[in-house]
């Protein structure tokens, strides 16, 4: 994440007292302050045993420019540096919750941790698919949602260039999405307009918006698009709302948690 951005954000952000839009009000004064421990310990009692794990194992990422590199890593790094972090989790976990989508895609699964805050915000008849690029990350993706009960949940190996087209045909009851893989500015947009191309998507989560220069290009010019309604800078993730529900608005606000 870049610094200067960061202070920019805490400097400009609105509270609860800067915001006119009743949905957006509700949201950050009430909908994502709220706790779920019970939910959430699990979850996190799942990332410290993953932490704890220093297997060494050959990771294939197809993001960030890496164009498929192959490098070794620990699980315990791994999970360090990319899964999502406890605060972001429950944030979206109640976002979700609150949204109370028919079905959602998640784009970049890792060990599945992230996964699992989203998937406990919906009914387990609800389905979930996630798209993972990397076999390890795959498979424990699998063993991890196993453990948890989780049959709503299905993971989509391979590269998303060729995994999301397809998806999107298959999976119409999709409403909200969570793009959390390929962190640059060409994939990020492309990601945007094919998602777009699905009709039935009502809502887009963008992670890391910050994380470099070319994703903060990218949200901006996202954040413009005339088929965008509502968006929502909470400088971690962007979310933005589609499909006739909102007016053409944009806040950058503090994340209540």
């Amino acid at each position: 994440m870049l610094l200067l951005p960061y202070l920019k954000h805490l400097l400009f952000a609105k509270g609860p007292h800067g915001v006119h839009s009743p949905f957006v009000f509700k949201l950050i004064t009430d909908v994502l302050k709220q706790q779920r421990p019970a939910v959430w310990n699990p979850i996190e009692e799942a990332r410290r045993k993953l932490l704890a794990n220093d297997t060494v194992y050959v990771v294939k990422d197809f993001g960030a420019g890496s164009k498929g590199l192959q490098t070794t890593r620990t699980y315990s790094r791994s999970v360090a540096s990319s899964a999502m972090p406890k605060k972001k989790g429950e944030a979206l976990h109640l976002l979700v919750e609150h949204l109370k989508p028919s079905g959602l895609l998640e784009i970049g699964t890792h060990f599945g941790i992230g996964t699992l805050y989203l998937s406990e915000a919906l009914h387990s008849t609800k389905k979930i698919i996630t798209l993972e690029g990397d076999p390890t990350h795959a498979a424990e993706a699998r063993s991890l949602f196993h453990s948890f009960q989780k049959n709503n949940i299905e993971v989509v190996e391979g590269n998303f260039n060729d995994t999301l087209p397809t998806t999107l045909n298959t999976f119409p009851e999709m409403e909200l999405v969570y793009v959390d893989g390929n962190h640059t500015e060409e994939a990020t947009l492309r990601y945007f307009e094919v998602l777009l191309q699905h009709k039935n998507i009502t809502c887009i989560v963008f992670d890391d918006i910050y994380w470099s220069k070319g994703m903060m290009r990218a949200w901006k010019k996202i954040c413009a698009d005339s088929r965008i309604e509502l968006s929502l800078d909470f400088y971690w993730f962007g979310v933005i709302f589609l499909n006739g529900r909102m007016r053409k608005e944009h806040f950058d606000l503090y994340l209540p948690r």
